[in-house]
């Protein structure tokens, strides 16, 4: 993986003033993923907006960690039925015609 599609954990967690920690736990649990390179880990730019995400969510509303879990794994199946019924209506137009 290229190095300028990364941004390393510590950058993100000054940026955003959260604990190294948490996005750790965010790893741990499988919501965002974090990749190891030259012994420092840093987040590829496709995450940085799922994970900028769960941050407001926690840091807004005060959401704890295993809330974002479950908020995360909401929203996911929320984004897969949206896509499902996008191809049931581009099905159901070929009928139509």
């Amino acid at each position: 993986m290229r190095t300028e599609n990364l941004i390393t954990v510590n950058d993100f967690c000054v940026y955003h003033n959260v604990e190294y920690t948490f996005v750790d736990y965010l790893a741990d649990a499988g919501l965002v993923k974090v990749v190891t390179v030259n012994k420092t880990q840093s987040i590829p730019l496709e995450e940085i907006q799922k994970l900028e995400r769960l941050v407001r969510l926690h840091n807004e509303l005060e959401i704890n960690e295993p809330g974002l879990a479950t908020i995360n794994n909401l929203l996911q199946k929320l984004e897969d039925m949206e896509q499902e019924m996008s191809v049931l209506r581009s099905k159901l137009r070929l009928y139509e015609r």
